[in-house]
């Protein structure tokens, strides 16, 4: 039998509320990398980036915008990408919080392709079109329905090729095996929290779908990956060439 995924409830993380010492954020973060390395969190992402670097003419650099980069693990897989692809590459990564970029700013030394703003999502310092592609992974589910309809129209707003959202999917049992797995695996009390919560505060499929209709995105994929995550791909790219 297959039960329905329970109802959304958003509900506050701890790393959200910015009350946590730097060690333990860079702990917990640390964890959220390693999930993101065995549950498919990177392959997600860099399986659709990676056409959009494949289409990638000239010696100027393929620019990329990144948004609530979080630890920027993310964007250091598609610069690692855009590397093995010989596509030159420019990441902007923004985030709002200190610490996570204070964070990110260590760990990413090795990629000067990555540089650093700290701003609000809400209120982007860019114009329309300013990016090859936008992308955002795993922060969605941290937002009210409406402010995620917001943040959908702005990605694609401003990536002149398109947009991908690497995401979460709401399900019982995605909730039960990360809070298994974190009580296994980790002693940060952060991730125990904030794993389980964040497979909740998450969307479906069908939600995504809705969502971006709302946002006034035509033609926007919805697609579903193992285990539990999803990707919303949109294209401003001619038919032919997608």
């Amino acid at each position: 039998m297959i039960f329905p995924p329970p109802a959304r409830c958003l509900r506050a993380e701890l790393l959200d509320l910015d009350q946590a010492p730097f060690e333990e954020v860079c702990d917990s973060l640390r964890d959220v990398e390693r999930v993101n390395r065995y549950l498919s969190g990177y392959r997600v992402l860099l399986e659709h980036v990676g056409g959009f670097l494949a289409r990638h003419a000239g010696p100027a650099p393929f620019t990329l915008l990144d948004v609530a980069t979080g630890s920027a693990d993310q964007p250091v897989e598609v610069v690692k990408l855009a590397r093995r692809m010989n596509v030159p590459i420019r990441v902007t990564a923004i985030d709002i919080n200190a610490k996570m970029l204070r964070f990110a700013r260590e760990r990413t030394r090795a990629f000067p392709e990555i540089r650093f703003v700290q701003c609000d999502i809400f209120s982007l310092p860019f114009a329309p079109g300013s990016f090859d592609l936008v992308t955002n992974s795993l922060s969605l589910h941290h937002f009210e329905r409406q402010g995620v309809v917001d943040i959908l129209r702005t990605l694609a707003a401003l990536g002149r090729q398109g947009f991908v959202v690497n995401d979460l999917h709401r399900s019982r049992v995605a909730f039960a095996a990360i809070w298994l797995l974190t009580r296994l695996l980790t002693q940060n009390r952060l991730t125990r929290y904030d794993a389980p919560v964040s497979v909740m505060n998450a969307f479906t499929p069908q939600e995504f779908q809705t969502m971006a209709r709302e946002a006034g995105i035509d033609g926007a994929r919805v697609i579903r990956h193992f285990p539990y995550r999803i990707a919303v791909v949109g294209t401003n790219l001619p038919q032919a060439a997608r």
